[in-house]
């Protein structure tokens, strides 16, 4: 098949297909031979930019020798329909382990997170995520949460746009230790913005999302709702979502004004938590 432009679920497939690869004996150059495929095929076919039949799919994991769950995922993925959305389950409060949100975020030009509830899972200090996480998933959760902010570590980090509620900095998570170490957290860390209670949100802005944009493709949506997450790189969608950036640019805080609210409850955190060991109350780190 022709080569074309890649869509989301291609991506994910493609991931699948190189991770399988590389998690084989069978070398790049023989599974070409074998196949008798062009290395370039191979290469398209990996990076979610040329189409496949399931039956090619079939013959290229075959010649993987995978194990037979490796194998039904990768076919249920190459014969999921593609709608535009990418609808992924996940445990309640943890999609850090999703392929779909990994590859996209790992490769993301500019990401804008917008956050009602909690801080971003890209912003969340250890303590702040285990305490959000909580049992039995403690430390599996963390960390795939912590190694998900490795991304700004890299030479050519993406571009990270923050936007927090209001009443997010109010939401209690872990006690008064916890939220003050979090807020130091947002007060250092740059591309972080908040929205008030002073003016009134846009429709746009009623939930939380993120949206992300690349270099080499269009670009995707990514939304959170419990159990499930959900994916979209339809053109209409994403367009809706760039305007809901731009309605978060519009209403939101600077960078300067909002680091003197995060000061100011960095202070008030900090008072609680001198209150509470004063009290007698838990042991704080």
């Amino acid at each position: 098949m022709d080569s074309r432009e890649s869509n989301a679920l291609s991506r994910e497939l493609g991931d699948a297909l190189r991770r399988a690869r590389r998690g084989s004996e069978v070398r790049f150059g023989n599974l070409a031979e074998e196949l008798g495929w062009s290395p370039g095929k191979i290469s398209k076919l990996e990076r979610g930019t040329r189409g496949t039949s399931p039956l090619d799919v079939a013959r290229y994991v075959g010649h993987l020798r995978t194990d037979q769950s490796t194998y039904d995922h990768i076919m249920s993925l190459v014969q999921e329909p593609n709608t535009g959305h990418l609808v992924r389950p996940h445990k309640i409060a943890m999609p850090d382990d999703l392929r779909a949100l990994l590859l996209h975020e790992q490769t993301a030009r500019v990401i804008w997170a917008y956050e009602v509830v909690n801080i971003p899972g890209l912003l969340q200090t250890v303590d702040y995520a285990a305490a959000l996480i909580g049992l039995p998933n403690f430390e599996h959760g963390v960390a795939n949460r912590m190694a998900r902010q490795r991304i700004f570590d890299r030479p050519r980090p993406p571009l990270g746009c923050f936007f927090i509620l209001e009443s997010v900095l109010r939401h209690v998570v872990g006690g008064p230790q916890v939220m003050y170490e979090q807020m130091l957290q947002l007060l250092f860390r740059g591309g972080v913005r908040l929205l008030t209670f002073e003016n009134q949100l846009p429709p746009s802005l009623l939930a939380a999302f993120t949206f992300m944009t690349f270099a080499d493709h269009q670009p995707v949506s990514y939304a959170e709702t419990g159990p499930m997450s959900v994916f979209s790189d339809d053109p209409g969608t994403t367009e809706r979502f760039r305007q809901a950036c731009n309605d978060l640019d519009r209403v939101a805080l600077s960078e300067e004004e909002s680091r003197s609210v995060f000061a100011e409850w960095a202070d008030r955190y900090d008072r609680l938590r001198e209150e509470q060991r004063g009290a007698g109350g838990e042991a704080v780190a």
